[in-house]
């Protein structure tokens, strides 16, 4: 266990289990930890300060983020340890350094990039008509600040969504890594979200780098799911196309995925509305339509 309370935080994509971690730690050290899952939303714009100083430095100006900050200072000052989960702060790392310290812990939480892609397909991340507040804060493009994969510029308007979201998937875990390199020992832990799910072991560690017991209660979660925000699409999700980009298979293989534990039929049996489903859907849409045009 670590001595002294510290403040946590992830480097994380969107949709890889921090509301399952965030209600297993809420739930089993309520007496030792302040959690919180994303408490400023997408304030932090990942996608317009990623590796740059001077706007990290800006987010300062935000009065809601100053005003988060002070409160974790205060929790810290009380002597209690603070967590938060959410993926909105994963380029944060120089900033949180600066104020933090050595009290600082960072955990990369990776889930298979196969399966968040699909996730983020079903969200609309890099739909057509996608989410403004998700294209203007969080979701990164090659022209993004800071990003690597500038390159895929060209290639950009003849990528799928999935694909899309792969590169999204590949620069989030990439600057983890930078960040794993940079970070003093043991204030830095990688671990894996199914492996964490399916293992004890794997919990076990996480629990000792953030100086916790082992308790029972936090184990037995890992039985539950936790997603308020499960969504199907129509749109067809084509795991192959993982292939054609070198650079994420090979994050990915460096990170210890297995690409062909994730099949097509799996991905379709998860994220993949039914017709029947859909036309449901439609068929409660345009029931709506006519309640609202009745006089």
């Amino acid at each position: 266990m670590m001595d002294g309370a510290t403040a946590t935080f992830l480097i994380t994509t969107a949709r890889s289990g921090t509301q399952w971690l965030a209600t297993a730690l809420h739930d089993a050290y309520p007496d030792l930890l302040r959690v919180e899952h994303e408490p400023v939303g997408y304030r932090y714009r990942p996608a317009t300060n990623l590796r740059d100083r001077d706007a990290l430095e800006r987010l300062l100006d935000d009065p809601v983020v100053a005003a988060h900050l002070r409160t974790i200072d205060e929790t810290l000052r009380e002597g209690r340890s603070y967590v938060e989960l959410g993926f909105p702060a994963f380029a944060l790392y120089p900033l949180l350094r600066d104020r933090f310290t050595d009290r600082l812990r960072i955990v990369q939480l990776a889930r298979h990039p196969v399966r968040v892609a699909a996730s983020l397909v079903t969200h609309r991340w890099y739909a057509k008509r996608g989410r403004d507040d998700v294209r203007d804060t969080v979701a990164m493009t090659p022209s993004s600040s800071g990003v690597l994969l500038r390159g895929y510029a060209g290639r950009w308007s003849s990528m799928t969504a999935f694909e899309r979201s792969l590169f999204y998937w590949y620069e989030v875990h990439a600057y983890g890594r930078e960040v794993g390199r940079l970070c003093t020992p043991n204030s830095f832990a990688v671990t894996r979200f199914g492996v964490l799910m399916d293992h004890q072991a794997a919990r076990e560690r996480l629990l000792a780098f953030l100086g916790l017991p082992d308790r029972e209660a936090f184990h037995r979660r890992s039985r539950w799911t936790v997603d308020r925000y499960r969504h199907e699409t129509p749109e067809p999700i084509d795991v192959s196309l993982i292939e054609a980009h070198p650079p994420i298979v090979a994050l990915a293989n460096e990170l210890g995925f297995d690409l062909g534990a994730v099949t097509q039929e799996a991905i379709d049996a998860r994220y993949r509305e039914a017709a029947a489903d859909r036309w449901k859907r439609r068929l409660r849409r345009a029931q709506r339509r006519f309640r609202r045009a009745a006089p």
